[in-house]
């Protein structure tokens, strides 16, 4: 009697699964501000970090970059579905609530650029690109474009890093520009 070893299944084949698990862990969530249905975000993110890598893996990531801190999904779901490396992925861009609380979100979260992992950055950087793309508070523009100002002293990221540093930069500016951004009564 011979034993059956089963073959891993190769990280691209697992892509429509991660997205198939964030529909379903963000279903009946929309977006702030404009309604629509929250997982047309990480289907977004997932679509600009496919445009700029072939890595299955932050491709996943990317699709469930949000499903630890919005819907409960834990580390051992993600690790046991999609692997430790999109695991690993995911929780490096899981906020901590607590720490956003005590130090702000701006210092937080220039804090948590300045040690993400690059490739962990690439998911991010497509993440705020959307989310500048998207947003209509100033506020909240201006603070995507203090938080990745930081950036500028990695030396070590890549050209693919660069241009979406720059993607954001100029979507901001263009956003500003035509007067799609507005400041809210909680803004003052």
């Amino acid at each position: 009697m011979s034993l059956t070893v089963l073959q891993p299944i190769p990280d691209e084949e697992l892509i429509p699964q991660a997205a198939e698990f964030a529909e379903k862990a963000h279903e009946g969530q929309v977006r702030k501000g404009s309604g629509e249905p929250y997982y047309n975000h990480p289907r977004a993110v997932a679509k600009l970090v496919a445009q700029r890598t072939t890595d299955a893996r932050l491709i996943i990531a990317a699709y469930l970059h949000d499903t630890m801190e919005d819907c409960g999904v834990t580390y051992r779901k993600i690790a046991d579905l999609f692997g430790t490396q999109v695991a690993d992925h995911v929780q490096a861009l899981t906020n901590d609530e607590e720490q956003l609380k005590t130090r702000g979100k701006v210092p937080y979260m220039r804090e948590k650029l300045l040690h993400l992992p690059s490739d962990t950055l690439l998911v991010k950087l497509c993440d705020t690109l959307h989310n500048t793309s998207q947003s209509s508070s100033l506020h909240q523009v201006e603070n995507y474009l203090q938080i990745i100002s930081v950036l500028d002293s990695r030396k070590e990221l890549s050209d693919v890093h660069r241009e979406l540093i720059s993607s954001i930069r100029s979507t901001a500016e263009a956003r500003r520009t035509a007067g799609a951004l507005t400041i809210s009564e909680n803004e003052h």
